[in-house]
């Protein structure tokens, strides 16, 4: 279980939500956002539960850990210093000269970078669920839906939505090969929502929750097999392409599964 987020450390996370205005994954939520699955994935309806994936499950070591240019500006190192019972505990003079040091004295910024990003635990105390906000992409059904599967649409405005929500963040993905400008100042839950560009496609809408708060279901393929249960009437509908296997195991389902019993099947055809 990860450690209580200290007090001070709360109190620099509102500073600086205050000082962006908001972050930058907090968007408008879509009315309707979609999971891609492949065809072995319908136990996911029969189980009512979907996994959440921890950094080491993706192919990007990127993931939760994006690049960062600097470790902070001297706006941000001073309220740090400020927040930090550390920085406080400093006289005024030695404070000062911490922050000449690592703002001028060259290779101090990446020396002090290394050593936060070494000690940042927090990416591998979280895990993700990934939805995404387009319904019939091409480039997703080969992706994760190796063509022949299905698509799972959340009503995110329904009620029963919240358990699969919460506890958690949902926010929207930003894509960009540049790093984030500073530690101090990207590096709380904006780092969780971004990914390189060549993952655009994927126009994804992610949950993120702690760990500890999901259920292991065992490992695969040496990872642990993380899940949440969702409330079926959040599912709106499902969608089948033309090359789908699965229409009459799901058709059979929802015919004998009363949880299940508002869904209807929606065929979908190659997108243009």
């Amino acid at each position: 279980m990860p450690k209580a987020i200290q007090d001070w450390v709360l109190a620099f996370g509102q500073w600086l939500y205050d000082r962006n205005g908001g972050w930058a994954f907090d968007q408008p939520i879509p009315k309707v956002l979609y999971k891609y699955c492949v065809p072995k994935r319908v136990h996911v309806l029969r189980d009512c539960s979907v996994r959440f994936s921890q950094r080491a499950v993706f192919e990007d070591d990127r993931e939760l850990r994006p690049e960062v240019a600097a470790f902070g500006t001297e706006e941000e190192i001073r309220a740090y210093m400020d927040f930090n019972p550390w920085g406080r505990s400093l006289p005024t003079g030695l404070r000062e000269s911490v922050l000449r040091l690592i703002l001028t004295v060259p290779g101090w910024q990446q020396k002090v970078l290394h050593s936060a990003m070494s000690g940042f635990t927090a990416s591998d105390e979280f895990a993700v669920f990934c939805l995404c906000e387009e319904s019939n992409s091409n480039e997703m059904w080969k992706a994760y839906a190796a063509t022949k599967g299905f698509v799972l649409a959340f009503d995110t405005s329904h009620t029963a939505f919240e358990s699969l929500r919460n506890p958690g963040k949902l926010g929207k993905i930003t894509y960009s090969d540049e790093p984030l400008g500073t530690f101090i100042g990207s590096y709380g839950p904006d780092a969780f929502f971004r990914k390189r560009a060549k993952y655009a496609f994927e126009r994804e809408w992610r949950i993120i929750r702690a760990i500890h708060r999901l259920e292991n279901r065992g490992e695969q393929k040496g990872h642990a097999v993380l899940v949440s249960r969702f409330d079926p009437a959040c599912v709106l509908e499902v969608l089948l392409r033309p090359e789908s296997t699965v229409e009459n195991k799901l058709r059979e389902l929802f015919a004998t599964d009363r949880r299940y019993e508002h869904i209807e099947l929606r065929h979908v055809k190659l997108a243009e």
